[in-house]
């Protein structure tokens, strides 16, 4: 770590360290220095060295404070780094780090899901209903997390859950559609709005161009658990003419269901039933050049 502070320190002139010690300091810290730096926002940036949890705290911190134009810089330590991989972060901390260097604040689209049954949240990552958030769900409670975690091995824990949830997660009853609830499916297995095309570390089906300025949503449909199974593969392998699997994008939906089901919004754990609607802010992001 001292190395790592080092070789983000060499080109500040200033600067304060902070530590997080368990999910949502990272929000109250970035609140603080909002405050702290009222009078020159303009001078404040915020290096996050952490996994995406973290970073989710962080640009919840801020968006909640109205400063969305406050750059963050990411350098990714974490299992999945979806997002670092979506935006051309290099994924080890030394590169990741030197990056910073030459990195220019650009804006960057992030979800935001506002609910009857909760505040509003910001997701840099997904907003997951289903067999996904079951895995979260799975990976979060396992035994075996902080194990897998020492020896390194954290980033296997999604696919070690993923064949489970393969055969425990049941279909649910789900409405949604961009202005209207105008599409229903009572089979759904998977519904996934997301900013980029990375879910648990691989890549999803998106367009050819990747448009980052629209909310994409992929849906799952019920079969039987090898149908299943055969159709996420097709996602996984950016196939889409698969009839399980239906992909939409826009800048605005609306999402309804009144099943129990597991919810992940970027990790962090929610419970059904459901009344959502789901946009796009921006959030300023210090990013490499190349």
């Amino acid at each position: 770590m001292p190395q790592l502070i080092t070789m983000i320190t060499a080109n500040l002139t200033a600067y304060h360290e902070h530590q997080t010690h368990q999910p949502g300091d990272a929000n109250l810290i970035v609140k603080q220095l909002v405050r702290d730096y009222r009078d020159h926002l303009a001078d404040l940036q915020v290096i996050v060295v952490g996994g995406d949890g973290t970073l989710h705290d962080v640009v919840n911190g801020l968006q909640e404070m109205g400063q969305g134009q406050v750059p963050i810089g990411y350098i990714p330590t974490g299992t999945g780094n979806d997002f670092a991989r979506a935006n051309h972060i290099p994924l080890t901390y030394q590169k990741a780090a030197a990056s910073l260097a030459t990195a220019e604040p650009r804006g960057v689209n992030v979800g935001r899901v506002s609910a009857k049954e909760f505040d509003t949240k910001y997701f840099i990552n997904n907003f997951g209903i289903g067999i996904d958030a079951l895995v979260v769900y799975a990976t979060n409670h396992s035994r075996s997390k902080n194990l897998m975690n020492k020896l390194k091995l954290g980033s296997l824990s999604y696919p070690l859950h993923f064949a489970t949830a393969l055969m425990h997660q049941k279909a649910f009853t789900a409405s949604w559609g961009q202005w209207a609830l105008d599409h229903h499916d009572d089979r759904s297995y998977l519904c996934v709005f997301t900013n980029h095309p990375f879910l648990g570390g691989v890549r999803l089906i998106m367009p050819e161009d990747d448009d980052r300025s629209a909310l994409h949503l992929v849906i799952v449909h019920k079969e039987k658990w090898q149908v299943i199974g055969q159709a996420l593969v097709a996602l996984l392998k950016k196939k889409p003419d698969v009839p399980q699997i239906h992909h939409y994008q826009g800048p605005e939906f609306h999402f309804e269901t009144e099943a129990g089901e597991h919810i992940q919004v970027d990790g962090e754990e929610l419970q059904a039933p459901l009344h959502v609607t789901l946009t796009q802010v921006t959030q300023r992001f210090l990013l490499p050049t190349d």
